[in-house]
């Protein structure tokens, strides 16, 4: 992906790489300390199924119309944004729930 949009996903992917290697660094010390905690990523079971591919396990922005609840508007704007954006969808969630399953099954 080039131009703003690239550079805007490349900082959302440093931003996720970032999270999980906090992550995965808290469940090693945790561990070490004797604590029955496993850690699990679901970056492979994503690979090919991300918010810019097809099919996507992880939404793109998701407009909604001006309301109350759950949406952001843009400013002069005649839609908002979604909660639903950048989170996992029906397929994403069956992706997070296989690697929760082998997160659990290390334990």
């Amino acid at each position: 992906m080039s131009g703003v949009g690239g550079v805007g996903m490349d900082r959302l992917n440093d931003h996720a790489r970032y999270m999980e290697d906090k992550q995965r660094a808290l469940a090693t010390k945790l561990k070490q300390e004797g604590l029955p905690v496993s850690f699990e990523s679901p970056d492979t079971d994503f690979a090919g199924k991300r918010a810019c591919d097809d099919p996507e396990g992880i939404n793109k922005i998701v407009k909604a119309p001006v309301g109350d609840g759950d949406f952001r508007c843009e400013v002069g704007g005649n839609w908002c944004v979604s909660r639903e954006s950048y989170h996992p969808n029906s397929l994403g969630t069956a992706l997070y729930a296989a690697a929760f399953r082998r997160a659990v099954s290390g334990l």
